[in-house]
């Protein structure tokens, strides 16, 4: 059968939702329908036009329960592993998307942050975007298994978190966000895997310093967590760096500790 009309789509669609899964490739809708390519674009745009399917790449689509009509999309979280399994990518969510999901997070975002091993354009659907982060070390990134409603995603684990807010400061909101934000993480972290990380080469030493500055502030009250990363900085006689690249150094204060001239005034959320 070429032809596909716009019913056959509906139930194909109904049936994938009656199983939890809610997205598709044309691929594998072209063949459980056993139509066309132009037949089944046809049945896709006119779903599109009621906002009962959403194209996230050429290939790749999710579909849109009625209670998330109006957004015109799904929750990036819900979709973001087949998405990437289907693009041949690994990844994590990570920076505030993954803040949030371990409740360190003033406010919700529609924002998804996600590192990954490949470079790939960001993408805005309805009410979401998704950002995409490059990072040649992505898989060596610890990570935790997190459920989500259509399965499980990839997280950064919450030490991670806490490095991945200093070296992407800029999407992190910068230094006043970041600090907020590890003021409400800390209480999650280990000091041991914040160390085991510090030795990995993972991190370059200036996000290192960055962290352990901002962690050992009164008003983020994680100078407990940081003993060893201070010695770690100490012993590889890490060079003095400005907080916030790029701006004026002249008259600043310096933090002997952390070799970090403090460029920035970091005020705290409470």
């Amino acid at each position: 059968m070429l032809f596909v009309n716009y019913m056959q789509l509906i139930h194909y669609i109904e049936n994938l939702q009656a199983k939890g899964k809610l997205w598709f490739t044309r691929a594998e809708a072209q063949e459980a329908l056993d139509c066309s390519k132009i037949a089944l674009k046809r049945a896709i745009e006119r779903l599109q036009q009621k906002n009962r399917v959403a194209l996230i790449k050429p290939q790749f689509l999710v579909i849109v329960p009625i209670e998330y009509k109006d957004w015109g999309i799904i929750p990036g979280n819900w979709f973001i592993a087949p998405l990437m399994a289907t693009l041949n990518c690994s990844y994590y969510i990570g920076i505030l998307s993954a803040a949030e999901l371990y409740g360190a997070a003033h406010q919700k975002s529609q924002e998804l942050q996600v590192i990954t091993n490949k470079v790939i354009r960001s993408i805005k659907v309805g009410r979401i975007l998704i950002q995409f982060l490059y990072c040649v070390k992505q898989n060596l990134v610890p990570t935790e298994r997190l459920q989500v409603k259509t399965g499980y995603i990839n997280v950064a684990t919450r030490e991670a978190t806490a490095f991945d807010l200093c070296k992407y400061y800029r999407v992190g909101g910068y230094w006043h966000n970041v600090a907020t934000i590890l003021s409400e993480l800390k209480g999650q972290l280990d000091p041991t895997k914040l160390d085991s990380l510090a030795t990995s080469n993972l991190y370059e030493l200036p996000v290192i310093q960055r962290l352990g500055f901002l962690l050992s502030l009164p008003e983020v009250g994680g100078a407990a967590l940081v003993n060893n990363l201070q010695k770690f900085i100490i012993q590889k006689n890490a060079r003095w760096i400005p907080l916030q690249p790029g701006k004026n150094l002249t008259g600043v204060k310096r933090d002997f500790n952390w070799r970090i001239y403090i460029n920035e005034e970091v005020e705290v959320d409470v």
